[in-house]
């Protein structure tokens, strides 16, 4: 298990390791899912989705607009003015169902291989 507290991610090596850490998350994933191959692959656990949409804008789809850094040489932050909640409802609304699963809790969860 890898913590990124400052984006609110936690990632699983397997869905053993997230079995072992989160017995609820893991027994919802395998109600809605079923057993498959997505049970050996990496899970990534997003506090909510603003915690999602925080890291799309700085390590996933929107990575090119360089908005991953920490000083903007004086400049604000433009992570600080964006609305991440609504960013993060904007994204749910357009994800691909098949590898983004949001759980009972309101956590992001993603699989590499899919569901």
């Amino acid at each position: 298990m890898i913590k990124y507290a400052e984006l609110g991610e936690v990632s699983y090596d397997d869905f053993s390791e997230l079995k072992q850490e989160r017995p609820e998350l893991a027994e919802e994933l395998l109600e809605q899912f079923g057993k498959g191959e997505w049970q050996d692959g990496l899970l990534y656990v997003y506090d909510d989705l603003a915690s999602f949409a925080r890291y799309e804008l700085t390590e996933g789809w929107y990575v090119d607009n360089h908005l991953d850094k920490d000083d903007y040489n004086g400049a604000p932050n433009p992570l600080d003015y964006i609305d991440l909640e609504g960013l993060g409802d904007a994204l749910y609304d357009t994800w691909d169902d098949s590898c983004h699963y949001l759980s009972d809790t309101n956590e992001v969860i993603t699989s590499e291989y899919g569901w």
